[in-house]
This record gives structure tokens, C-alpha cells and sequence, in this order.
């Protein structure tokens, strides 16, 4: 069999979370981010990185002080995927992700299944997670991100 030239482009499996990292509370359930490609992983060209959590429970993201709000000068979109194949726009719970800084953060709330485009410099997390009914995907993807995610700019948790 001829060997392929761009099978190097295909990642077949996700990384396991990194145990060391706190990623929620305990109290507030646990979200565990597993990556399809990071900016520093196996294929350095893409620049890219693409994360990705099966929400099954009530939890919460970015609420501790080593995983906080932060902003990244690079853009994120943030994708919030149902599972229900009878209706794609179910979501199968609410989330509310806290996005701006002071005076101007607020909180947004979806209950259904959306893509969140958070711009370069905008202060974003935490995120909520309640009212699960059925698993969903949350997917996180940052193009060309290049060093921009290393120079990530950290805030105190809020909001718990």
C-alpha cells in the first residue's frame, strides 16, 4: 500500500486531560478538557488548537484562580453542540458564560445549540453548566493562535 502523503494531517484520537491542571471545583462539578491539537503539539504548521468537553452533569469552567477569566490575543469560538439527533437545536441544558470586564461584563445565557465567537482581548469565563438533562458537546477552537495563547492575560475567578 502507497504510503500517504497527508496522513500527517490527521489526528485519529484526542488527548487525555492533564490530571495536574484544575480545570473546575469539585462542588461545582468537574469539566475535563481533552485536546484534539494544541499550538505546541504534532502538527506544529496548523498553529491551531481545538479542545473539547463532554458535559454530562451540573459544572462549571474557568472558576479557579489557575483557570480563570482570561483573554488571549487571538480570537476563540466557542461551539455548544445538543446531542438530541431528533432536534439539533436542543441542548439538553443551560450555560451561562460570563464575557467583558467591569462595567461591561455580562452574562450570556444559551439553552440552545450555539457557536460563540469571542474577539482578540475579550475577557471571557467562567462558564455554567446546569440543568443537565443529556450530554453535550462544548468544542473550543482558536486558529492561528501562535503564540498569542501562551501570552494569555489571567483574572481572578468570579462569579462563585
Amino acid at each position: 500500500m502507497k504510503e500517504s502523503k497527508y496522513e500527517k494531517y490527521v489526528l485519529r484520537s484526542s488527548t487525555d486531560a492533564d490530571p495536574s491542571i484544575n480545570w473546575g471545583r469539585p462542588d461545582l462539578g468537574i469539566v475535563d478538557l481533552h485536546f484534539f491539537m494544541k499550538a505546541s503539539g504534532p502538527i506544529k504548521e496548523a498553529n491551531s488548537m481545538v479542545e473539547f468537553a463532554w458535559i454530562v452533569k451540573d459544572s462549571a469552567f474557568g472558576v479557579t484562580q489557575d483557570r480563570g477569566p482570561h483573554k488571549h490575543d487571538c480570537p476563540e469560538i466557542f461551539m455548544f453542540m445538543g446531542t438530541n439527533p431528533a432536534d439539533k437545536n436542543e441542548l439538553g441544558c443551560e450555560v451561562e458564560i460570563w464575557m467583558g470586564e467591569g462595567e461591561e461584563t455580562e452574562k450570556v445565557k444559551i439553552n440552545t445549540s450555539t457557536l460563540v465567537w469571542i474577539p482578540n482581548g475579550v475577557l471571557h469565563m467562567p462558564l455554567f453548566f446546569k440543568n443537565v438533562k443529556r450530554p453535550m458537546l462544548w468544542v473550543i477552537v482558536a486558529a492561528n493562535a501562535g503564540e498569542a495563547l501562551k501570552k494569555t492575560s489571567r483574572y481572578p475567578p468570579r462569579g462563585v
